[in-house]
């Protein structure tokens, strides 16, 4: 399975970005959608945690509303994730389902705790991939991090295991892979994860920097000299055993001075939804209604899309610039290709 994290994926799709170009109305390749606000754990370096405990959720036939709309509209993928853990969402067996059935990819990202065999057996095949959130190797720094019980990593590892075991069974396509947010807590506890995983069957390990958001509470740290050597040899070590995807290039990028390009136009190819309904650029504008492109529960996402409200939202984000934005982002890669591409900033482009 060749699976890219790092890096853009655009060259895929060169439709979109020939009517950005041309300044055409398209919809978002991606759309984020948070269900829920509601979490079962309280990560020590949760990116949302200026939010505070919070337990908005998306009405399930506004959902299923929009999800047929993006469909037609042109969306390819939905992640489920957002500010909240998607699995606390009591609707979100059937919205995947939907979002299969309209020929959507469909994703999630979770801590995993409760995608018990049930919920694996109801939603497995309907995912291109769902990645679980591990971040530490022992029950007890698990709690500590995760802000829960230390039974809870015993119930992630077996839900792990019996996952990878029943998409083996069924020939089910689906990637299922785990991560680490390393920092300082958890780094000396990589290979302690990798000993109890490697065996599982599961798709990948991603080795994850921490990015501190722009709101955060917390102020997690680490420092690529000191870490990349052994992040590096643990790779090499077990790469017999098991996928391990150390994101190097993300690592450097976070510790850069500043960012390569002053513009974030990314915005123009995916959608965040939050779990009041709010269609918003991107996380750094969450509890922002300045920057709010509309709301779905009084219209259709395509209708947000196509407003001249987004356009001038997009053009606001443009004037504000990335100067407060965190290094590597979800966009950041993308932002470099599209720089390039808008003020073809290179020399002698058409020697190809």
């Amino acid at each position: 399975m060749n699976i890219q994290l790092d890096g853009h994926k655009l060259l895929y799709h060169p439709n979109e970005v020939s009517k950005w170009v041309n300044n055409e109305l398209f919809a978002p390749v991606y759309v984020e959608i948070g269900v829920t606000s509601a979490c079962n754990h309280r990560c020590s370096f949760c990116a949302f945690d200026y939010l505070g405990e919070r337990n908005d959720s998306i009405e399930k036939s506004v959902l299923m509303d929009n999800i047929r709309d993006m469909a037609a509209f042109g969306v390819k993928s939905i992640m489920f994730g957002g500010e909240g853990e998607p699995l606390v969402y009591p609707h979100l067996t059937e919205a995947i389902e939907e979002g299969k059935k309209q020929g959507l990819d469909i994703a999630i990202t979770s801590n995993g705790v409760l995608f018990t065999e049930e919920k694996c057996k109801n939603v497995l095949k309907n995912l291109a991939w769902i990645k679980f959130s591990v971040d530490s190797g022992t029950a007890e720094n698990y709690a500590k991090m995760h802000g829960t019980v230390p039974e809870d990593f015993s119930k992630l590892l077996a839900n792990m295991k019996f996952a990878a075991k029943y998409k083996r069974e069924n020939s089910i396509t689906s990637a299922i892979g785990c991560q680490m947010v390393v920092v300082d807590e958890n780094i000396n506890e990589v290979e302690k994860l990798i000993l109890q995983i490697k065996d599982f069957g599961l798709d990948y390990l991603v080795l994850k920097p921490y990015v501190k958001h722009p709101e955060s509470i917390n102020d997690k740290t680490l420092s690529m000299a000191d870490y990349d050597k052994v992040l590096s040899e643990l790779v090499k070590k077990y790469e017999k055993d098991l996928k391990i995807i150390f994101r190097g290039l993300s690592f450097s990028e976070i510790e850069k001075n500043a960012l390569d390009y002053e513009h974030c136009y990314g915005v123009n190819f995916m959608g965040l939804i939050d779990a009041k309904g709010n269609v918003i650029p991107c996380s750094v504008f969450y509890e922002k209604p300045e920057f709010y492109y509309g709301n779905i529960n009084t219209q259709k996402f395509s209708e947000i899309w196509a407003s001249k409200r987004r356009l001038e939202i997009v053009e606001k984000v443009l004037k504000k610039g990335c100067e407060n934005c965190r290094n590597n982002c979800r966009l950041n890669f993308v932002n470099k290709y599209l720089s390039d591409v808008k003020h073809r900033s290179k020399t002698h482009i058409n020697f190809i």
